[in-house]
């Protein structure tokens, strides 16, 4: 068994208690950790830089303020997702009305790119990427976040039914709805057959 989660758990959740006694140096690892969970959530589902820089610092500013709020220390990684789909939901619907083109975060890691392929790969592979994230983009918001949750964070089940305030039957149908919609949608496959075709 892997002691691994629990030992963060348990540090976490004694940091929840330090700050709530007043130790104003547990803030920083508190921020930093909702902060980075809230990016990695809000750049697999919102289009643009800034939008997603802005959702994860008021997910980061909301978690501190609210930490009193929080029931149980142990269960911050889960409250904070909770918080983090608040603020996505909400961002999502107003992006809904300007639609604004933008490349998401998720698209700029070509750095990364570069260094385990050759040149040759990195267009087809981009190509990939922004098929993948207009795919996901015309899936509906709760079966985006629902995969953000499984394949961004490695979540279960029942902990992505927390995060979205639903059943564990919900969430089930929520992956594979959108799992099956990622399957059917033209571009994704057509660009999918290409990469098959060049390896």
């Amino acid at each position: 068994m892997d002691t691994k989660p629990r030992e963060t758990r348990e540090l976490v959740a004694g940091q929840v208690r330090r700050f709530r006694a007043g130790d104003g140096d547990a803030a920083e690892p508190l921020a930093r950790r909702a902060l980075r969970m809230s990016l990695r959530t809000a750049s697999a589902l919102i289009r643009g830089r800034e939008d997603v820089a802005d959702v994860a610092q008021e997910v980061a500013v909301d978690v501190l303020r609210s930490l009193e709020k929080l029931r149980d220390p142990e269960a911050f990684d889960a409250w904070v997702h909770r918080i983090t789909v608040r603020h996505v939901m909400r961002r999502l619907k107003r992006e809904r009305s300007t639609r604004r083109i933008e490349t998401p975060l998720a698209l700029l890691d070509e750095v990364a790119l570069r260094g385990a392929t050759p040149d040759s790969d990195i267009d087809s592979r981009l190509a990939a990427r922004q098929a993948l994230v207009g795919a996901l983009s015309r899936l509906p918001a709760k079966q985006r976040m629902a995969l953000a949750l499984r394949y961004g964070h490695d979540l279960a089940d029942a902990e992505i039914a927390a995060a979205l305030g639903c059943r564990v039957g919900t969430v089930h149908a929520l992956l594979s709805r959108g799992r099956r919609s990622l399957r059917e949608d033209r571009q994704l496959v057509e660009v999918t057959l290409d990469l098959k075709e060049e390896g």
